[in-house]
């Protein structure tokens, strides 16, 4: 975005990457939906890195001059790119419960968090040095080859064979709405989205000149203590997993009603170690959240419907966050940034909400490998 704005010093053509890679990912997940069971997980995730790095050096060459005839074809390279991003996650998601056992969802998925999070912040340092000391064309070389690592390390994984089947020929957006809690929880992230959109970094910059008057150094820290609040959630998740097990359900609606409290006294308030401490105190809120939804699709959507239920949410989810976060930024400009801040704790709380009244949601269990056994057995 940032390449293709100064190359063209248009705002319109910076945010037809979010566009097009929008449109793609929509169109990806629907195709994805239907008929990514049909092959293995793995495999799936492996060639989906070897095309990853193939799109990042052709976006990369692109990228070294772009002219009106280049930048269509950077457009279609990046719809490119989307298209395979959107079946690469699905395939992660699904991935997990054909390893761990289902008493270990939360715990493994906390642990993942824990090590993604920790990567995503010391990817940004570090990101920052080697933008300063190396060029541009090595840099994409090294991300190129990150993602042929990534894909190659998935050939390594060994997963539950007996697990994996291979999807009946359904509708996998009907599983969406058929399974109470999935439908439940995908309307509490249709909601999120609007919220989430507030901490993208734009409009993060925003409050912090606006609201707290300060510059960029503080907006870095902000950033900062949210990427740090975020690792010590997926510790804290990953050491208590079994309490958070015991009521998974009332989990979720308590972490939504932190959330919603949190950015509402963060857009109120005008001090800068205050704001920091917030943000440091809304990382382990959202990620107990976050790790409790995931552990509880993968254990509400049958195994051979996974992937594809995924997908499914996916390419409706994916577009919709994509474009609140265009929506929010005008909004920002019409009702001013901190109304939009008191509206996003508002719709955490309004999520929250969907989780109390949602009997299936809050009553909702993980049972044991044991306990599925017995259930089986007396059916």
């Amino acid at each position: 975005m940032v390449e293709v704005y100064n190359a063209t010093s248009s705002v319109f053509g910076a945010a037809t990457v979010i566009g097009v890679m929008s449109l793609s990912t929509f169109v990806s997940g629907m195709v994805a939906s239907l008929i990514i069971n049909n092959y293995k997980l793995t495999q799936v995730i492996h060639v989906a890195g070897w095309f990853r790095a193939v799109f990042v050096l052709i976006i990369g060459g692109l990228l070294l001059h772009i002219t009106p005839v280049t930048l269509l074809f950077l457009y279609i390279t990046l719809m490119m790119y989307a298209f395979v991003t959107a079946w690469y996650q699905p395939a992660r998601f699904a991935l997990l419960p054909l390893i761990v056992s289902k008493e270990d969802y939360v715990k493994g998925n906390g642990l993942l968090v824990m090590i993604q999070q920790t990567l995503m912040t010391a990817g940004w340092a570090i990101g920052g040095v080697l933008n300063v000391l190396v060029s541009f064309p090595y840099l994409i070389i090294f991300t190129a080859l990150a993602f042929i690592t990534s894909g190659v390390l998935a050939t390594a994984i060994r997963t539950n064979e007996r697990l994996e089947k291979k999807s009946v020929k359904k509708h996998a957006w009907k599983k969406v709405w058929q399974i109470p809690v999935v439908r439940n929880i995908t309307l509490m992230e249709t909601f999120e989205g609007m919220a989430n959109a507030i901490w993208t970094s734009a409009l993060l910059l925003s409050f912090t000149h606006v609201i707290l008057n300060q510059g960029a150094d503080v907006w870095g820290f902000i950033n900062a203590a949210y990427f740090t609040g975020a690792i010590l959630g997926s510790v804290l998740v990953t050491w208590q997993a079994k309490l958070l097990e015991f009521r998974i359900g009332i989990m979720i609606g308590l972490s939504g009603v932190s959330m919603g409290l949190l950015t509402l006294l963060f857009s109120m308030n005008d001090i800068v170690l205050l704001a920091l401490l917030l943000c440091v105190l809304m990382g382990p809120m959202y990620q107990a959240r976050d790790i409790c939804q995931t552990s509880i699709l993968q254990d509400a959507i049958p195994a051979d419907e996974r992937p594809n239920v995924m997908a499914a949410r996916s390419a409706f989810l994916k577009p919709w966050n994509g474009l609140m976060v265009m929506a929010v930024g005008g909004l920002a400009d019409i009702a001013g940034v901190q109304t939009i801040y008191i509206a996003a704790g508002l719709l955490y709380l309004l999520s929250a909400c969907i989780a109390f009244q949602s009997k299936a949601l809050r009553n909702y269990e993980i049972q044991t490998e044991e306990q599925v056994v017995e259930k089986e057995a007396e059916a």
